[in-house]
């Protein structure tokens, strides 16, 4: 049976990471009817349907939100239907504006901004052959100007759901504070809107796990998605994985100079960070950025990466790779045990810790000649993960000092390359290794955690297939380590790697942590948000932040960071 999951992706750097991990996804499907089935079990996070010509489709289980004119060339059905199946979409995106002319009438101007296909959207729409695609260059760094702009995924009709009233601007926010996004949520028709698309696609699973949700935190996307987590969390009750997610360059809000924008945005995410606990099963704050809370000015360094900090097509594409991977625990075909959301969350959430960091190491960090047992060895002692969750893994270790719970995902270890066979060479000093007796990749992964880390407990889950990164993913992400990558993702000295074959996977491991050092960040999430005075500031006045309900959203925001203290007990 299958174990369906509904994912939301709210505001414009979520519909960012989640078209990369779309495009992820569709990457790695094999059409070939004799090949041996995936790992992965892609109708849990995609559905099946038809076209009124009877014609096949499989498309993301997905309910998107965003701003006007973020759709540029793409109609609001998506492109697999036919325009009869719902309203016109955002083409072309019509900007309305009001004025009062001499004798007291309104005046109504409407500006209207047509969108060209970006190159690689026009060659999709041409039929152009995948491998064709795959060879030319679109300089997508350079060129990207939307989401939209790279998105291979196609989207059934029901996914696609814009604020018309709002107009995305890349540097000046209009849809700003908290109470703001709430208010729109509270209203009736939109609301219904959502809560009916919803249902619909709940409708059609035989067996929902429940809900993985990406928001922007810093904007009044914060607001609407709590009250939508509410409402999921009244209505079905299921498990609810929630990726608060941080821009690399936030905009200013309109009307704001740069210090009360970074006020609003402090605002924005302590009282989401307040409210999450109550509303979902475990939440994991990612950015490519080291501190996000007012300050967001240093680039996290992730080892093997070489990225613009500042770009958003880069660092989204990142998370992705991040996403993609930490999740498959709960999208591996059969669904052995542990292999459910619910699972996943229960066993990282004791406590009422509901907070969790996301650590990453991508490319896995193996040479093309190694075996795993030697690249462990190595790297005991070492930097391996690299955390993307804001404030943490700051201090020299490789991993958190104390004590951590974590579910671990790595993809693309070869079990062929765990350890030499008995008769190899240098076969006797690696029967020496306690991981030598190790039969595959999340049994030795396991053994290695439990070394490295003291006191700790580790969920592993492992699977052949690498991380697809195949354009439009930006394959020059690794171009910036030590010697080069042979085309499965790894390292490799032979000077002439890049010309047997490009770059087409990689090994990853992600992995969710719980672990007493969440208690700094949010010590200084709650320590920034507390000199912050809303009413100072005319927009949070304007749209009635209650004064007495701050200082609740403060105080829970503090119980939240009393229960990584160490000596915190249920």
């Amino acid at each position: 049976m299958v174990r369906e999951v509904l994912t939301l992706q709210l505001g414009n750097y979520a519909n960012y990471v989640g078209t990369h991990w779309w495009n992820i996804q569709e990457s790695s499907f094999n059409y070939d009817p004799t090949a041996e089935p995936s790992d992965i079990e892609h109708t849990v996070l995609y559905r099946e349907g038809e076209t009124r010509q009877r014609q096949p489709t499989f498309t993301p289980r997905l309910l998107m939100l965003d701003l006007a004119g973020t759709l540029r060339h793409l109609p609001r059905t998506g492109d697999l239907y036919e325009e009869e199946l719902a309203p016109d979409g955002d083409t072309p995106y019509t900007q309305t504006t009001t004025t009062a002319t001499d004798s007291g009438a309104m005046e109504v101007i409407k500006q209207e901004e047509r969108y060209e296909p970006h190159p690689f959207q026009a060659d999709l729409n041409a039929g152009l052959p995948v491998d064709a695609i795959g060879a030319k260059n679109y300089d997508f760094r350079s060129t990207v100007h939307s989401w939209s702009d790279y998105s291979y995924a196609r989207y059934h009709p029901r996914s696609i759901n814009m604020i018309e009233r709002y107009a995305h601007s890349p540097t000046e926010g209009q849809f700003d504070t908290f109470p703001h996004g709430r208010g729109l949520w509270q209203e009736a028709d939109f609301q219904d809107h959502l809560v009916d698309r919803i249902r619909q696609y709940i409708e059609e699973c035989d067996e929902c796990q429940g809900f993985q949700t990406l928001f922007d935190c810093t904007d009044a996307f914060t607001g609407l998605t709590i009250g939508l987590l509410e409402h999921l969390h009244d209505e079905y009750g299921k498990a609810s994985l929630v990726f608060p997610l941080f821009a690399p360059r936030p905009p200013t809000f309109k009307g704001a100079d740069e210090a009360t924008s970074d006020s609003i945005r402090v605002v924005n995410t302590g009282l989401a960070f307040a409210h999450l606990p109550e509303h979902c099963s475990l939440f994991a704050p990612l950015a490519t950025m080291a501190q996000c809370w007012r300050t967001m000015e240093t680039p996290r360094p992730l080892p093997g990466l070489s990225y613009d900090p500042h770009s958003l097509y880069q660092t989204s594409a990142i998370l992705a790779g991040f996403l993609d991977t930490v999740t498959l625990r709960y999208r591996m075909r059969g669904g052995a045990s542990g292999g459910h959301l619910a699972g996943l969350c229960s066993d990282l959430n004791a406590y009422g810790r509901r907070i969790v960091a996301g650590v990453l190491a991508m490319p896995f960090p193996m040479d093309a000649t190694q075996d795993l047992i030697d690249c462990l060895d190595q790297l005991e002692g070492k930097q391996l993960l690299a955390s993307i969750t804001p404030g943490t893994g700051m201090n020299t270790g490789a991993q958190p000092t104390r004590g951590v719970v974590q579910s671990v995902c790595v993809r693309g270890l070869p079990e062929h390359r765990l350890k030499r066979p008995p008769t190899a060479k240098g076969a006797q000093r690696q029967q020496r290794m306690a991981g030598y007796r190790c039969n595959s990749v999340s049994e030795m992964l396991q053994l290695f955690f439990s070394c490295t880390l003291p006191v700790s407990m580790s969920h592993v889950t492992a699977t052949r297939l690498p991380l697809p990164v195949r354009q439009p993913f930006p394959v020059e992400l690794f171009d910036g380590g030590p010697g080069g990558l042979s085309f499965d993702g790894f390292r490799t000295d032979d000077p002439q790697h890049g010309q047997l074959a490009p770059l087409a996977s990689i090994p990853t491991l992600a992995a969710l942590q719980s672990s007493t050092d969440l208690g700094q960040p949010l010590e200084a999430l709650h320590r920034e948000v507390r000199r912050v005075r809303p009413s100072r500031i005319p927009r949070f006045a304007d749209c009635g932040l209650d004064t007495s309900e701050y200082d609740e959203s403060l105080e829970q925001l503090l119980q939240l960071k009393e229960q990584y203290d160490d000596n915190y007990s249920i």
